[in-house]
This record gives structure tokens, sequence and C-alpha cells, in this order.
């Protein structure tokens, strides 16, 4: 007879667990991180948060560390109530400054969620329509870039794609010829011909590389290519999901397609910073 995994008391032969602990267990993490997520909606202290938690966490069996990523979890689904509008107001920054501060997260945690580079977002492109020069965002070690002078790095995005339309023709009902025998020895021979023109796109992987946002212009810089993109030179940003395109104001030019990872942020950051 084997002991329940959740209490240590006698589980019953060939059984490793109670269904009243798994439930008691269950129930108690979905509690936990419904308890730090719906806090962010209030202004009150968080201390009764905190022993609801605890209280919770000793009940249900939950270890300290299955506590801890619980936290973490429901600080992501409290980011998740703030931006349901697509919006951070400062009162729900310092909120979710409040959740993290109290319950010990620390930065290095939040970092390894999606919920704090959606914070961090959200919170850059507020200021730019405020009309303050976000300064969020430090690039680390040397960065192949010559800046202009006074310019302000904004965002960068390390390992983007960079995309370019091409134009490719081929021929379409051409023939290469073929030879009809007439006599004995004797053959005529129909001459080839190259069909009709067409005249297609085809979007090509160009580079690898970092791609960053000044307040000034648009980088990117790879091992193959390297350009700067002024935003007076643009003539349309156009949107993707994963990135953004680029058409400069030029004739014939093709859109220059950047894939980013984040095409609502990459786009609005842009669109936005053309007009600051």
């Amino acid at each position: 007879m084997s002991d329940c995994k959740y209490c240590g008391q006698p589980a019953g032969f060939l059984h490793s667990k109670h269904a009243d602990c798994e439930r008691r267990y269950a129930d108690a993490k979905v509690q936990i991180v419904e308890a730090i997520s719906e806090a962010v909606l209030s202004s009150a202290s968080l201390q009764p948060v905190e022993q609801r938690v605890n209280e919770l966490a000793q009940i249900s069996f939950v270890s300290d560390a299955e506590r801890h990523g619980l936290l973490l979890e429901g600080w992501g689904r409290a980011v998740d109530r703030c931006l349901e509008d697509d919006v951070l107001d400062e009162s729900e920054e310092k909120r979710l400054i409040e959740l993290r501060d109290h319950f010990a997260l620390s930065q290095a945690d939040l970092q390894t969620t999606e919920a704090y580079s959606r914070v961090v977002k959200a919170a850059v492109i507020r200021d730019i329509l405020r009309g303050n020069l976000p300064t969020r965002m430090t690039i680390d070690g040397n960065v192949p870039i010559n800046f202009q002078k006074g310019e302000q790095v904004v965002w960068a995005f390390p390992n983007t794609d960079y995309l370019e339309d091409r134009t490719r023709r081929q021929y379409v009902g051409g023939s290469q010829g073929v030879s009809v025998r007439v006599m004995k020895g004797v053959y005529y021979r129909v001459g080839a011909f190259k069909g009709e023109a067409v005249d297609r796109n085809v979007r090509i992987h160009v580079d690898s590389g970092l791609f960053v946002i000044t307040d000034k212009n648009i980088y990117f810089v790879g091992p193959v290519k390297s350009l700067r993109i002024a935003y007076a030179k643009v003539l349309t940003f156009q949107s993707f999901s994963d990135g953004i395109g680029i058409v400069r104001d030029s004739a014939n030019a093709k859109p220059q397609i950047f894939i980013t990872g984040d095409g609502w942020f990459t786009y609005n950051l842009v669109m936005n910073l053309a007009h600051f």
C-alpha cells in the first residue's frame, strides 16, 4: 500500500493519491492565479491577497517552487486584464509594479514571460502618444551603427529577417521547335519561340540581423545587408502580423519587409515616431 503524494497518508491498494487531495491541489492553483490577477483591478492593500495565497498553498499541498510559478502566471494574467483595451495607463502600470514588488518577483523571472515584454512595449507606445521620447531600451555591447548626433534609440529587435520583393520574368507557351520529316533524308524544322513574357513578384529572404528604431531613422544591420531609412523618405508603412513593410518614396519602390515577431507593436511604433 502506497502513500498519497499530496498528504502523505495511506492512499489504498495500487493508489498513489487521494481524489480529494488532488482536487484540492488543482483548485488551489487556479485560485492562486485568480487572486493575483484580480488584485490588479483594485488599489487595496495586497496583504490580504498574500495571506490568501499562503493559506491556499499551505492547505492544498502547493510547494514553494510551485507557488512562485503560480505568482508569475497570475502576474501575467493581470497584464492581460490591463491590456484588454490595448492601452496601459499609468495607474495600471503602477499597480503591476506593486504586485511585482510585494510578491518579490524579480525582473529576471518576469523577463522569462511574454507578459513583461508586453508591458514595456505598451508603456513605450503610451509615452510616444503623450509626446515623450521613451528611454526604456538599452542595447548591451557595441552596435555597428553610426547614429546621428542626438539620435535616441527607442527599440531594437535582434534576429530580424529582412525580405525584399523581386520581379522574376518567365515565358509561357513557348516551344523549342520540332523537326518534321518531309521525305527520306529530308527534314523541315519548325522554329522555336519563347512565348509570352510574364512577370511575377517573389518575396525572397535577403539577410537576418539587428533592426533598430530610433526617433529619427530605421536601421537594419546584417552580415549581407545594412541600411538606414529616414522617416521623411518613407511613403507608406505596411502592417503584418509578424512585422512591417516599408515602401520608400521613390520611383518603382517595392516593399522592404522586416520580420520582428510583433507586427502590432512595430507598426504602431514607427507610425507614431514618424509623426513625433
